[in-house]
């Protein structure tokens, strides 16, 4: 701030910061802004605000502050005018020709002024007039510009806003991408800009999405801070996912917003490692932010199956109900992803074979791992062992034996369907239920279904099962689906 005193007055100014030098005083300032709304715009930078349902017309039709189009045309504006210098002279010496003061005034004009003071004078003696004639600035030209599209195969020229409502979006979504290049120009400084948008995915297909994602990641590199809202899971992805605010709006809380995920994980998890690898597998998931009810699942499997069973048994479809199901890259993801999801003030639970009761869920601290029923499962597997050929690791667990032709989930099975087994598959069962994960006390969801094997031809066999039964039939047949559908409910 620079200030300066006579015997009367005190100045002040401030010095601009687009034209600030990297080092050395300043050799810009500008009048300091009087009142607080001037002073806060001054300090922030001025908004380009889109939204969703406004009208787009008067977003790309209207020079106005904070529209796509007045912010378009100051792009344009400054390189034409410094390239167009004779303009500018042309206008000034319109400006000579036609202003009453003019050093060239027109000799018509001269005419004018004298014949029509004259005529005054009979009526009104001692009055002069004369005319006027106003000359815009070049600036001016800019405020008054249209946009006009062209169909390139039919050479239709219309107005933008003769067009339909998709097309005017994607014109607007287009406008802000190019303001993203040009922004982008080797060697240009990046100024403040602030683009606030709402629900950009709207009128566009799911590529136009896609591109319009990329766009506004481009312009955060290119001097624009970016904040948009969203209902579509294809604006969010991996980059952008760990820093998404979800708000939603209760009758009893009014509204809220949850913690983003990547401060979640940071409370929720101890460990950069373990950080960073909850943060890869979560910001992959976009369902966790639209819904109310998180299900995380093992594999391809449960995530493909327990969809379509809860709608046969319900009548509609999980998400109509915000649940979603949504599969982790591994059950050992899940100890570590419940908490983030609680963090986040998300509904979660999971659901997982049964072996999960006996090896992460031990190891990710959700069961104690010197429990009575781990002893006993032990036990119990190597009485069984001898007698189906199944293969034990070193620490006395099933282990996959090609060879043998067997694998651990299989071992499993015949450990859920031997007497002793199911009572201790059932009290691990209910003490994952604390930790709000559902074990499928049959061994796993084949198991449930009745199949005898995995793989995708099994998938969809068991798929074209459930289709062709009745939500009776299924709660007969495979009464396990509506418990653990009853149980998620619940949470």
């Amino acid at each position: 701030m620079a200030t300066g005193t006579t015997a009367k007055t005190l100045s002040k100014e401030v010095w601009d910061i687009e034209q600030c030098p990297e080092n050395g005083e300043p050799e810009h300032w500008r009048d300091y802004p009087t009142g607080l709304p001037q002073a806060v715009s001054s300090l922030l930078p001025e908004p380009l605000l889109v939204q969703a349902m406004h009208d787009i017309g008067e977003d790309l039709g209207k020079a106005k502050a904070g529209t796509t189009i007045k912010s378009l045309l100051d792009e344009i504006m400054g390189p034409l005018l410094e390239a167009h210098g004779e303009l500018g002279r042309a206008l000034e010496t319109i400006r000579h020709v036609l202003t009453s003061d003019g050093d060239h005034r027109s000799d018509h004009l001269h005419k004018f002024d004298a014949d029509a003071s004259g005529a005054l004078d009979h009526f009104f003696p001692g009055l002069a007039l004369d005319l006027d004639l106003q000359v815009v600035d070049v600036k001016e030209f800019f405020k008054a510009g249209d946009l006009h599209v062209t169909d390139k195969t039919t050479g239709d020229r219309r107005r933008f806003d003769q067009m339909g409502t998709g097309a005017q979006r994607a014109i607007q979504m287009a406008l802000i991408r190019y303001l993203a290049e040009t922004r982008r120009v080797v060697g240009s400084s990046p100024s403040r800009r602030l683009l606030l948008i709402d629900e950009p995915e709207l009128y566009l297909h799911p590529q136009g999405v896609r591109r319009l994602r990329q766009t506004l990641a481009d312009l955060t590199q290119a001097g624009f801070q970016v904040v948009f809202s969203t209902h579509s899971p294809l604006m969010l992805n991996r980059d952008n996912a760990a820093d998404t605010v979800i708000v939603g709006k209760h009758a009893e809380d009014g509204v809220t917003a949850r913690k983003p995920l990547r401060q979640a994980v940071e409370e929720a998890i101890d460990g950069a490692e373990s950080q960073s690898r909850a943060l890869f597998e979560l910001s992959n998931l976009a369902e966790i932010y639209f819904t109310e009810r998180v299900v995380l699942c093992e594999g391809k499997t449960d995530r493909r199956l327990l969809p379509l069973a809860y709608e046969r048994l319900y009548g509609q479809a999980p998400e109509l109900d915000h649940i979603a199901f949504v599969s982790l890259g591994s059950c050992a993801d899940i100890p570590k992803a419940l908490p983030v999801l609680a963090a986040m003030g998300i509904r979660a639970c999971a659901v997982a074979d049964l072996d999960f009761a006996y090896t992460h869920a031990r190891k990710g601290g959700l069961l104690d791992r010197e429990a009575d029923d781990m002893a006993e499962a032990k036990r119990l597997l190597a009485r069984l062992q001898p007698d189906h050929g199944f293969t034990l690791n070193g620490n006395g667990l099933p282990q996959n034996d090609k060879q043998a032709g067997w694998l651990a989930a299989d071992a499993w099975a015949c450990f859920a369907a031997d007497g002793a087994g199911k009572v201790v598959a059932q009290g691990s069962h209910y003490a994952l239920k604390q930790a709000n994960v559902w074990a499928w006390p049959q061994g796993c969801i084949e198991q449930v279904t009745g199949a005898d094997d995995k793989g995708e031809d099994a998938i969809i066999e068991q798929e074209q099962r459930l289709r062709a039964m009745s939500a009776a039939e299924i709660e007969q047949q495979m009464p396990a689906f509506k418990a653990c559908f009853d149980w998620i409910r619940s949470i």
